[in-house]
């Protein structure tokens, strides 16, 4: 027997209570602490955090209405408009007010709660406030403390071994990154790692060398989340693979440019039939060009950096027309790619290396941690023992 079933027949024998998120969280509007400006720079100390897949928007120098989380005083939050939410244990500002900061009141360790709610698989679409009216209505199985620590150190043991792989694998990036940005510079002949003279390096605009159109407006009811013999063709929006779609609009490989949104300018890579929506620029090379090389190379640009501002960021597409890139030889391209795409597959394949094995790592913690956390309600586990006698 494990200590943690120890720790149940000893604590909780007739199963454990099920209350509200709102009876063990206190939550925090975040007012206070969003950034007033977002001249954003890396050379900055303080955060700015959103709940969403992006986590770190990016940094800033203000000293004012900043949240003191440490880690002895941790915080979760949470995306008070899709469910989504992070655990936070230092100090940051937030973007916006949508969210709420979640902290414990005493009966449940913050951090069980967090584990709980990974088990929710909570999300939602419809753009309305969440927490008050329906995520803090949900039921959390409380057991003892005790048994919540034992819980929390058998599942904290899974997360710290993939945020140690992921460490590793971030710095397989930036050296891929590093690679990336010699290997494209073509301005210094001694740069020791360039196939080309920058003498034999033309130069010319995407907009000489590239027809570039945005997709088609679809309707979400149209997108499937999953691929199927009736939504076969991968629909891809400004930021990747939206979701699948009944019939295509492209074939064949194709850079993709996000054109809207404060991602705007990410670059994915297209292959076979697909959809691409309005919100990602189509780039059709000619044969001076290599689809991979010309893929990396766009990644290298940071085109973020030349969206408009505004409440809605954007790429026009006769900005990204004039931009000026280097075109060696057809041969020394293929090289580039060939290196660059070795690294690119160390760095995002799931099937080999470090990706694979921090999805095994990942698929290895949500199995522990559902099964950790599936309690019998005392009124269930004290019917059954009725039905026996």
């Amino acid at each position: 027997m494990s200590k943690i079933d120890e720790l149940l027949k000893k604590y909780c024998p007739n199963g454990v209570q099920f209350i509200t998120f709102e009876e063990v969280c206190d939550y925090e509007q975040p007012g206070k602490y969003i950034v007033e400006s977002t001249n954003y720079s890396d050379d900055y100390t303080t955060p700015v955090l959103t709940a969403g897949q992006t986590f770190i928007l990016g940094y800033t120098d203000e000293t004012e209405g900043i949240y003191q989380a440490s880690k002895s005083n941790p915080v979760i939050i949470f995306d008070d408009f899709t469910g989504a939410f992070k655990w936070v244990d230092f100090p940051f500002k937030v973007k916006s007010s949508a969210m709420k900061l979640l902290t414990p009141n005493g009966k449940a360790l913050l951090r069980y709660i967090f584990h709980y709610m990974g088990c929710l698989n909570f999300s939602s679409d419809e753009h309305k406030r969440l927490w008050i009216a329906t995520y803090s209505k949900f039921k959390i199985p409380v057991p003892p403390l005790e048994v919540q620590r034992e819980i929390v150190q058998v599942l904290d043991s899974f997360t710290m071994l993939t945020a140690e792989l992921s460490a590793e694998l971030s710095a397989r990036k930036k050296q891929y990154e590093y690679y990336r940005d010699q290997l494209l510079s073509f301005n210094n002949v001694r740069g020791g790692l360039t196939f080309a003279n920058p003498e034999s390096v033309r130069w010319m605009t995407l907009g000489e060398i590239c027809d570039m159109k945005a997709g088609k407006a679809i309707a979400a009811v149209e997108i499937n989340a999953e691929q199927t013999k009736q939504f076969p063709y991968p629909c891809y929006g400004g930021n990747g693979v939206r979701g699948f779609v009944a019939n295509s609009n492209q074939n064949g490989e194709f850079c993709l440019i996000g054109r809207q949104g404060a991602l705007c300018g990410n670059v994915c890579f297209a292959t076979g039939t697909f959809y691409a929506t309005e919100h990602a620029v189509v780039v059709k090379n000619d044969a001076r060009l290599n689809n991979r090389y010309l893929y990396h190379l766009l990644t290298a640009m940071n085109l973020n950096q030349y969206k408009s501002q505004g409440a809605q960021p954007g790429l026009a597409v006769g900005n990204l027309e004039k931009l000026s890139i280097p075109v060696p030889s057809i041969s020394v391209q293929q090289k580039i790619a060939e290196v660059l795409d070795n690294f690119d597959s160390i760095c995002s394949d799931l099937q080999i290396g470090l990706p694979a094995e921090i999805d095994a790592r990942k698929k290895q913690y949500e199995y522990y941690r559902d099964l950790l956390l599936s309690f019998e309600p005392i009124g269930t586990v004290l019917a059954k023992q009725a039905s026996k006698q």
